[in-house]
């Protein structure tokens, strides 16, 4: 039944209804009621903490829904924006030319490393491969940067954005520096990806609360989260998109 449910979105994109699914699912699934709350209460946040010149980090830019809203607040920032899969990165450069594009994925280690291209969800993409066989998943070859060795030391952005599937641990391990110096607003997302990644709630709060000395909101505005309350919403999935800041 599953692998029918699969064909038959495929179908429906290939005919053109891909936003009525869309749609169904941000008014049905409880995850995209979620989401789709989030992303007012995040686009409110912009609104509140960047200036005309603040300088952004998009990490898993996508198709640039976030960008877009951060260009709107912040025109003359120097913004930058990852996406490993090749022809959303072309895209977001034609889609926005003063933004700097970094076809790459970030981690603590830098190389080159296998990716799992999602074709029938893009956004499920990622380093690891974590769909059902349902899915229809393309193997390729992404590089991969740290951020604190790719940007220059005298960059300082205002506001970072990771949500790379799972992945984000590895993302602020290789971002410690940048956060230590400069300070931002961190949102990224903490759910049950993590654990294809094998990382804890306690790993990353200690990461960000402890090491980076950020305390951790919900974008309903809640917290700042003790350890016990952030592990207990990792275990039931209440929420997964937060933002960090001092």
């Amino acid at each position: 039944m599953e692998k029918q449910l699969a064909q038959l979105r495929r179908k429906a994109v290939d005919l053109g209804l891909g936003p009525t699914l869309k749609l169904v699912r941000d008014n049905v699934a409880p995850t995209a009621r979620r989401n789709r709350n989030d992303d007012r209460h995040l686009a409110l946040l912009l609104s509140f903490v960047l200036h005309e010149s603040s300088n952004c980090i998009d990490v898993g830019a996508h198709r640039g829904d976030v960008l877009r809203t951060v260009l709107r607040h912040a025109p003359l920032g120097r913004h930058v924006a990852y996406e490993p899969l090749p022809h959303m990165a072309a895209a977001l450069r034609t889609d926005f030319p003063t933004v700097e594009v970094r076809q790459a994925a970030l981690s603590d280690q830098p190389g080159v490393l296998p990716f799992a291209y999602v074709r029938s969800r893009p956004a499920y993409s990622g380093l690891r491969d974590r769909v059902p066989d349902t899915e229809e998943v393309e193997q390729i070859e992404v590089t991969v940067e740290v951020l604190d060795e790719a940007l220059p030391a005298d960059y300082h952005p205002t506001l970072i954005k990771v949500d790379v599937e799972g992945a984000e641990y590895g993302v602020f391990r290789g971002a410690r520096k940048m956060i230590s110096a400069s300070r931002p607003y961190v949102v990224f997302e903490f759910g049950a990806g993590a654990r294809d990644y094998g990382t804890t709630a306690d790993e990353m709060y200690t990461l960000v609360d402890g090491d980076l000395g950020l305390r951790i909101f919900d974008l309903d505005g809640e917290g700042p989260y003790t350890l016990p309350k952030f592990r207990d919403t990792f275990e039931t999935g209440r929420h997964f998109n937060f933002v960090a800041h001092p």
